[in-house]
């Protein structure tokens, strides 16, 4: 894929996301009249997860119809030019009424997540990452933090359908050094907040790809340390990744997941 057709698709990209965080916006203002399903143990959708990626996938395939299109709601197989949607990532702090919550998009080709957008609705901020060019916030460049370990912060995401003991095996790990976490609902979002040199670094427990492939592009571009998700295996199978500041993503290394690169 050539530079010019992946401008193209930055460019489009940054305003489908930007409508469909509004979209989002609107019903997480209105969130109380919402009908809310479960798809499993602490695992919600509602129809603003259903019309935000609905709306993707209509801009998407207008502007791009050879695209393919892999979404946590709609589904998808995989493809050589795959556009990879969380409509939104952190529903159940949305539909709970916490502003941690976002919409991410990410454009895989020939193997490689080649862009990662990243859109935080409630204060309207925009991070998007292209492989080779650098990450940004609203244009700005970011860069992972180099805190000590004394001042260090690492991002938690856990589903409750993996178990409980690799969660507690790392946090056990950081406690013993001396580091500090949080469990903040949003994968996405907090490796977005990696990549700025928010949080030093992000771990997430048996993840799918919508939740996690943008951000580890975003991370990488910051010059953090990343696992690989795109790695051979396929997209649709559930891994742990480990991204952010060198140190603290070694510290982690092997807790129910592959080596860092």
């Amino acid at each position: 894929m050539n530079e010019a057709e992946l401008d193209a698709r930055l460019s489009a990209a940054r305003a489908i996301l930007r409508e469909a965080g509004t979209v989002a916006l609107r019903h997480f203002r209105a969130r109380d009249a919402l009908a809310i399903e479960a798809k499993g143990p602490q695992d919600l959708v509602s129809r603003a997860d259903r019309e935000s990626e609905s709306l993707i996938r209509t801009r998407l395939a207008a502007l791009f119809p050879n695209d393919a299109v892999l979404g946590e709601e709609g589904g998808g197989v995989e493809a050589d030019r795959l556009w990879v949607i969380d409509p939104i990532d952190g529903t159940a702090n949305f539909l709970k009424g916490l502003p941690y919550w976002c919409v991410a998009l990410a454009f895989v080709a020939d193997g490689a997540t080649r862009l990662a957008l990243t859109y935080d609705p409630v204060h309207d901020e925009l991070f998007e990452a292209r492989k080779g060019g650098g990450a940004t916030r609203d244009g700005r460049p970011v860069r992972v933090a180099a805190r000590p370990r004394a001042q260090a912060c690492v991002g938690f995401s856990h589903n409750f359908k993996t178990p409980a003991e690799p969660y507690l095996q790392a946090m056990r790990r950081l406690l013993e050094a001396g580091v500090d976490h949080r469990r903040m609902g949003s994968a996405a979002l907090t490796l977005a907040h990696v990549a700025d040199g928010r949080l030093d670094a992000a771990i997430a427990f048996r993840t799918n790809a919508w939740d996690v492939l943008g951000g580890l592009l975003l991370v990488e571009e910051a010059g953090g340390c990343v696992t690989p998700f795109l790695d051979g295996r396929p997209l649709l199978e559930r891994r742990t990744v480990v991204a952010g500041a060198v140190e603290l993503v070694r510290l982690l290394e092997g807790v129910d997941g592959p080596r860092p690169r």
